[in-house]
């Protein structure tokens, strides 16, 4: 290190290259349940509450679902991020405009062609929630409203104006009013005699509601035109726009303008303009499946055929119109979607399955498993239980989150008394695997439910979960997550099973980690346990902690290696980087010593000539303090202590 005497600059380099990776925000916890809207039997990630209401919806009602929501909720609250996969009951389907009952679970399940696709517009997620959309297609359109006393034109006649000059009746408005395009330059004007006076005329576009809604036209943007794609063609007014509206909240919650209705449209940077492609590639709302083929003045001006196909010419330019036929009316009061349905609760198996999506290591990266909440019986709840944990011990890289079902501590017909509670909490984690990839707790917390209006008691997976992420964030994932220094719950108004020190003791043994409300300290996880039964140095969570943070990072550096030379300098190097790697653990109290073994003595000529490379590490994780003694011994006034205890 270079020393100044006298003021200056020193540049020094530091690799950090190996350095510790934690942090809540890298944290992943998996959780599969249904959802009030979202992509279905996909992996999503999720980083805040904020993003999981925008893509899931929020909670409704009571049951599983529900809980399973602020379980999830109260993770993210701790730090960290979600992995979402939404599951889908009987019955669910995807609201449309084409009269179907069928479920679309995501988008690739839609470009696969799924059943119901045909219709015109589907809504992305499954469930009731999309029956409160209506889509809105609307083109240039009319170009004025004209108000005649008594008129008795319909859609698809020939107008004449006082002027002389003709126009096309595009639709009967209701009483003394009609819409026009004007089909020569001129445009009708105010004036006339008797039966043709024309009493009032103004723009259409600007002065036409969505009836359904009252929003005007002008709520979706400015009047659609011409594209520089179709113009280049030879054609007019192929310009549309599309808008979503919420009519829950009767808002346009999505608008797309200026999009084309030839298939084969550009935009100047070569995208594509074509209103299906551009909704299907960047709408979070709807799928545009069929092509529109209602309300067209002719057939060569089907929508989806391309500019070529028109044959236009400069000396005979085409105009694209949306309606005109007498039978056919503007459709921007849009289409509502229907029969969408959330379906019935999850089943089991329903929940298995989604689970099942997370055992993928290569394609899914997750830390931990939440078990969420409780199901309608222990037998079903035990059967979810132990799919989460199957996830865990298949993968081998992750841990699970368990809680007791809410029927262990909360009576149906009455309190429970605690030593029942007690009892029933053990039985039902008695049926639990021995693995040190899961990890037990025996809360239910009381907590409120602001979506809701209301308290009720919530399984404390996802709050376990989020006390490991909080201390991974503020120290390293080594380290117990327990006690009174980091084991502190949030949002614990109470507990329905707050065991005394025997019941703790009695947990304890029974692998599960007892949560408790102290005086003075609030509510607490107080035990380190993951649920392995034998004796074991991953019997505490800081060490199951510490070898998934370990395995991790040998297994990137390993895969530096495949298919380089199996030489000394291959093996030096890898056992370099990985002795930095595990000096800098122990420097933050993770390991009390370790030993890596990467040379000729494990990679012999065997080995070698087998295209294997084998690489041996020995560690020995620091142990958490689980059990305190403190012995006061008074002695008299003139014993000197080294008479009492030899020093």
């Amino acid at each position: 290190m270079a020393s100044q005497v006298s003021p200056g600059v020193v540049i020094k380099e530091r690799d950090l290259s190996n350095a510790v990776i934690v942090g809540d925000s890298q944290i992943t916890a998996a959780i599969a349940s249904t959802f009030a809207k979202g992509p279905i039997n996909e992996v999503t990630s999720i980083a805040n509450e904020r993003e999981l209401i925008d893509v899931f919806g929020t909670p409704s009602g009571t049951g599983t679902a529900t809980e399973d929501w602020l379980v999830a909720s109260e993770f993210l609250a701790y730090g960290g991020r979600l992995a979402v996969v939404r599951v889908a009951g009987s019955g669910a389907a995807n609201a449309n405009t084409g009269g179907n009952s069928n479920l679309i679970d995501n988008e690739s399940d839609f470009e696969a062609g799924a059943t119901g696709s045909d219709a015109e517009f589907i809504a992305r997620s499954a469930g009731a929630a999309g029956n409160n959309l209506r889509v809105v297609v609307v083109d240039r359109g009319a170009d004025q409203i004209v108000q005649i006393a008594g008129h008795s034109l319909s859609a698809g006649d020939a107008y004449t104006d006082p002027a002389g000059a003709a126009h096309t009746v595009v639709q009967d408005l209701g009483t003394d009013f009609f819409s026009v395009t004007n089909d020569t330059a001129t445009a009708v004007a105010v004036g006339g005699s008797g039966a043709a006076e024309v009493l009032s005329v103004q723009p259409w576009y600007n002065n036409t509601s969505i009836a359904a809604t009252g929003l005007k036209l002008s709520a979706i943007g400015p009047r659609p035109g011409t594209t520089a794609f179709a113009t280049e063609a030879h054609l007019k007014k192929d310009e549309v726009h599309v808008a979503v509206i919420d009519e829950s909240t009767n808002t346009v919650v999505e608008r797309f303008t200026f999009l084309s209705k030839l298939s084969d449209a550009k935009s100047p940077e070569g995208a594509s303009l074509f209103y299906r492609d551009v909704i299907n590639a960047q709408s979070k709302f709807i799928y545009s499946g069929a092509t529109r083929t209602s309300g067209l003045t002719a057939a060569g001006n089907a929508w989806g055929n391309t500019a070529a196909s028109y044959a236009a010419t400069a000396a005979a330019p085409e105009t694209m119109k949306l309606t005109a036929g007498a039978a056919d009316s503007l459709t921007y009061d849009g289409d509502l979607l229907e029969d969408g349905a959330d379906g019935s609760a999850y089943t089991t198996s329903e929940v298995t399955t989604g689970y099942n999506l997370f055992l993928d290591t290569e394609q899914v990266d997750i830390d931990f498993v939440l078990m969420g909440g409780s199901m309608s019986s222990e037998a079903n709840t035990k059967t979810k239980a132990q799919a989460v944990i199957g996830v865990a011990t298949s993968r081998m890289d992750c841990v699970a989150f368990i809680s007791p079902d809410k029927s262990n501590q909360i009576g149906t017909a009455g309190a429970l008394t605690p030593t029942a509670q007690k009892d029933n909490t053990i039985a039902y984690f008695d049926t639990m695997p021995s693995t040190s990839f899961a990890v037990y707790d025996s809360g239910l917390k009381y907590t409120y439910d602001r979506f809701n209006d209301r308290y009720l008691y919530l399984p404390c997976n996802g709050d376990v979960a989020g006390l490991c992420v909080r201390t991974s964030a503020i120290i390293d994932d080594w380290i117990s997550p327990a006690g009174l220094n980091r084991g502190g719950l949030r949002n614990a108004v109470k507990l329905a099973f707050n065991p005394g020190k025997a019941a703790r003791d009695e947990l304890y043994q029974a692998r599960v980690n007892p949560i408790v409300t102290l005086p003075g300290a609030g509510t607490l996880l107080f035990g380190d346990k993951t649920g392995l039964a034998s004796p074991s140095a991953f019997d505490r969570i800081n060490v199951r902690r510490l070898f998934l943070n370990i395995e991790s990072r040998v297994r990137r550096l390993a895969e530096g290696v495949l298919f380089e030379q199996n030489d000394v300098t291959t093996r030096s190097g890898f056992a370099g980087t990985v002795n930095s790697y595990l000096s800098e653990i122990q420097a933050r109290r993770g390991l009390t010593d370790y030993l890596v073994v990467c040379d000729e003595s494990n990679n012999t000529p065997d080995v070698v000539d087998r295209n294997e490379f084998v690489a041996e590490l020995y560690l020995k994780p620091t142990r958490s303090i689980n059990y305190v003694t403190v012995t006061l011994t008074a002695t008299r006034t003139g014993v000197a202590f080294s008479e009492v205890i030899g020093r």
